[in-house]
């Protein structure tokens, strides 16, 4: 459940972001093309004595590095937008309205399949629903009524004085062992698997921008 909502919202994040940084791009593109002309029409100018065509050349040379400089730019801007819908999913799901936000963290929780541990949460998170997420998780996984098999004394979620350092989500720890639900990792996990799809709604059916171009 928790990751179709984060996937929906990352594809509604995409739709928002898409375009922005490719007109910046673009105009950068022709800021360095409007550049790299009037650098080759100074050598043009500094060269007469030399043959028209050595000019051509060189002017020829200086546009096409300009061209390839261009293209860099352009998919680094492609990877910023890519980038920057990411972020925008992480802030848009740390500020979701707190009833939905603490039926995501509790449906989260419960389907780690912990029916004890220690939850820590980030400090504005800890004090305005932690109690009420430790409460809806443990009544979620509580046994059905009738069931004496004595698993409903298990059902040791509890709030830890212990706070984290993320946007939200939650960590639960359990003696040495943790297990890190934040939502920087749950964007992350999905994040390999989104990019094709957020590429798409972007910049259409477009190769994904490799960040070693």
């Amino acid at each position: 459940m928790s990751i179709d909502k984060i996937t929906d919202r990352i594809k509604s994040d995409a739709n928002a972001e898409a375009g922005k940084t490719l007109i910046k791009a673009d105009q950068e593109k022709h800021a360095v093309l409007e550049k790299a002309g009037i650098q080759a029409e100074a050598i043009r100018q500094e060269a007469k004595e030399k043959a028209e065509q050595d000019a051509l050349l060189i002017k020829e040379r200086k546009i096409s590095v300009a061209e390839l400089e261009a293209r860099k730019l352009r998919l680094a801007a492609k990877q910023k937008a890519i980038e920057a819908c990411f972020a925008r999913t992480l802030e848009n799901l740390a500020s979701m309205e707190q009833k939905d936000y603490l039926d995501l963290m509790a449906a989260t929780l419960v389907k780690t399949g912990a029916a004890e541990g220690e939850l820590l949460l980030n400090p504005r998170d800890r004090d305005r629903l932690g109690e009420m997420l430790v409460e809806k998780a443990n009544l979620a996984i509580k046994p059905a009524e009738g069931d004496d098999s004595g698993a409903a004394d298990q059902n040791t979620l509890v709030l830890s004085a212990d706070t984290i350092s993320a946007r939200g989500g939650f960590v639960l720890r359990k003696g040495s062992m943790e297990l890190n639900s934040t939502l920087e990792v749950m964007v992350g996990d999905v994040t390999e698997e989104m990019t094709p799809e957020v590429v798409r709604i972007l910049f259409g059916k477009q190769p994904v921008p490799s960040a070693s171009c």
